[in-house]
């Protein structure tokens, strides 16, 4: 799976072809989307067979997510694996949803954040009235990566009983408004959703936790689009310095920039390693998840900052211009950072959750 994806991105999606999407109106590329989830049926991957999903195991789908981001691919596919991992995570309960995103090829979005309460889940603002399969939702949602080619949003809400869940809105329903933003990072327009009593239908069980698996499988996400990202970059930042000479030679031959690079591939292990193991937790649905998650996502995110930065500085002149690959990358490490928490109040929380 992993090599049929690269293959496509390689020949349809390189970093090039990025630079042009990032700045066009629509901000990603519908025909490699179509090429992708139509062609290729990556919604489907991990979804049950019983449900018309290919029944694949969690490595199937995160295969993909780490392709994307090693490109740093505009667009709602990453968002839409991610939202249907969780939902798969989410048992029983979430399987009509499931159904719908196989035979309506349905691309999803994940809403959590919100003016005020920001990654804060015990801070939710947004209700949801109703009961049964009839809810619907008021409050406004921000951060939202992935709604501008979104079908379908996952919001967290809470009920009249002040119990959090998660409801699925359909992004053309009355009373939904999505304001689509260019952010720092370029390469993953942020949305606000307005929500104005929008039909919704709950998604995940009661006493399910389900805003939580939907909060530690966006951080998942982050985290091993960065791990890849951070290979991505330190390659072509090697690949640089074997090519470009100064004194008659390479200067990836001189030892102080060999020394940098090292530091730099140690990280980019450790990263790697840590994204592994994430997956490897998702896979097994073991009762570290949430710790895992936010630990990779700070570990993957923080690491592909530090590699970003350094390429800028190892390809000197080069490296600080607009039509050069590398601010691409240091601008997904920061936005990577901040979203689903800033690493001051994930570290707080993996302190917490690790008991210390």
């Amino acid at each position: 799976m992993r090599a049929s994806v690269a293959e496509v991105l390689d020949g349809q999606a390189d970093l090039r072809r990025t630079h042009e999407v990032m700045v066009g109106e629509k901000g990603y590329d519908p025909l490699l989307h179509e090429l992708l989830t139509a062609e290729l049926g990556l919604l489907g991957l991990v979804v049950p067979e019983h449900l018309g999903g290919l029944g694949l195991d969690v490595p199937a789908a995160t295969a993909v997510i780490e392709e994307l981001g090693a490109r740093l691919v505009p667009g709602a596919l990453a968002t839409s694996l991610t939202a249907i991992l969780a939902a798969r995570a989410l048992g029983p309960s979430a399987e009509p949803l499931l159904a719908r995103v196989v035979d309506e090829q349905l691309t999803l979005a994940v809403a959590l954040a919100e003016d005020g309460a920001g990654w804060d889940l015990e801070q939710t603002a947004t209700r949801a009235t109703g009961a049964g399969d009839e809810w619907a939702l008021t409050g406004t949602k921000t951060l939202v990566a992935g709604a501008e080619a979104a079908r379908v949003v996952l919001v967290t809400a809470r009920n009249p009983g002040g119990e959090l869940g998660v409801y699925a809105v359909d992004r053309a329903a009355d009373g939904v408004d999505v304001r689509t933003h260019m952010t720092l990072d370029q390469t993953r327009r942020l949305s606000t959703v307005h929500l104005r009593g929008a039909a919704a239908s709950r998604v995940d069980a009661p006493g399910a936790e389900g805003a939580r698996v939907l909060l530690d499988h966006v951080r998942a996400m982050l985290a091993l689009e960065s791990a890849a990202a951070a290979r991505a970059c330190l390659d072509i930042t090697v690949d640089y310095l074997k090519v470009r000479e100064q004194f008659g030679r390479p200067i990836g031959s001189f030892q102080a920039l060999k020394h940098r690079c090292a530091d730099l591939a140690v990280a980019v292990a450790g990263a790697r390693a840590t994204a592994d193991h994430l997956v490897t937790t998702l896979r097994t649905g073991a009762a570290t998840r949430s710790h895992d998650a936010a630990l990779a996502k700070l570990v993957c995110a923080d690491t592909l900052m530090t590699v970003a930065a350094e390429a800028i500085q190892l390809h000197g002149g080069i490296g600080f211009t607009f039509e050069h690959h590398a601010h691409l990358f240091f601008k997904r490490g920061k936005s990577a950072q901040l979203l689903a928490g800033s690493p001051t109040a994930v570290r707080a929380e993996v302190a917490a959750l690790a008991g210390l």
